[in-house]
């Protein structure tokens, strides 16, 4: 289980047609999602940058993202989709999604739910943070976006692995199943789970079966939440649905207001 990842051994597992048919593998890199941007004009789109270990791993709003060495897959995947920039973030639910689809695929069984998705990109099991999304993007007016998605999955990590800070708040597949997994199999279904609902998005623009997985892996709807908003005030609310763009329906606690959020504009942190 604790073998390092090779394209070699991913690729024996992939269906996809182009995505992962170029995979670079790393000992050790700063952040998978830099050294994508950095190659990402000169390779192929579906170009797969994977790493054993991060040294400065990040999720949103540059959140430091703890990433040792053999435990978990820490991935990016170089795409070029020929979509405008303000529509690019709704990718970050297929993301999410793709990794639900590959962690059901794998057949493993949690106490409780299992993977579920924390708009707009974190990734739960049993109310603790097991991954995350970090969608990026590139634009020039002269060239189609060059967009990065980072996935995170703690996979095999134990206890030990994280610091005090995030014992409570974070967790694993083995921490919540106490196994190990194979993360070569996990590896190449997130990227099988990816594919198809991005080729539907690229064809669409519609979220499809990607809204439909994350409403049904929703870690917030039906529960409160607090809005943290870096220009205004904190407010509390109850979330309602997904909109059909993967905006966050809520009604505010204070006014009773139904509101509709982007993702970027808020920080959302569920309240019970």
């Amino acid at each position: 289980m604790n073998e390092s990842l090779s394209p070699e051994k991913i690729t024996q597992y992939l269906r996809t047609t182009f995505l992962g048919r170029k995979i670079l593998c790393f000992d050790v890199l700063d952040s998978t999602n830099c050294e994508a941007a950095r190659r990402a004009l000169a390779e192929e789109e579906g170009t797969v940058i994977i790493s054993e270990q991060q040294t400065t791993g990040r999720g949103r709003f540059g959140r430091k993202w703890q990433s040792p060495g053999g435990k978990g897959i820490w991935m990016s995947i170089i795409l070029k989709p020929q979509l405008p920039p303000d529509v690019i973030p709704q990718l970050t639910l297929a993301g999410a999604a793709a990794v639900c689809l590959a962690v059901d695929e794998a057949a493993i069984s949690f106490p409780g739910r299992g993977i579920t998705i924390k708009w707009p990109n974190d990734l739960f099991l049993n109310g603790k943070k097991a991954g995350g999304i970090l969608t990026e993007m590139s634009v020039s007016s002269r060239r189609t976006p060059v967009v990065v998605i980072g996935i995170g999955l703690n996979v095999n990590l134990a206890e030990t692995d994280f610091p005090d800070e995030l014992k409570s708040t974070a967790t694993s597949l083995r921490l919540e199943t106490g196994r190990e997994h194979d993360r070569t199999r996990l590896t190449a279904g997130i990227l099988n789970g990816f594919e198809p609902l991005y080729l539907e998005y690229l064809s669409t623009v519609d979220l499809g079966r990607t809204l439909t997985i994350c409403r049904e892996r929703s870690e917030v709807i039906g529960r409160k939440v607090v809005l943290e908003n870096r220009e205004g005030p904190v407010q509390t609310a109850e979330v309602i649905d997904l909109g059909p763009k993967g905006e966050l329906v809520v009604r505010l606690a204070q006014t009773g207001e139904i509101k509709a959020i982007i993702s970027g504009e808020i920080s959302v942190a569920l309240h019970d």
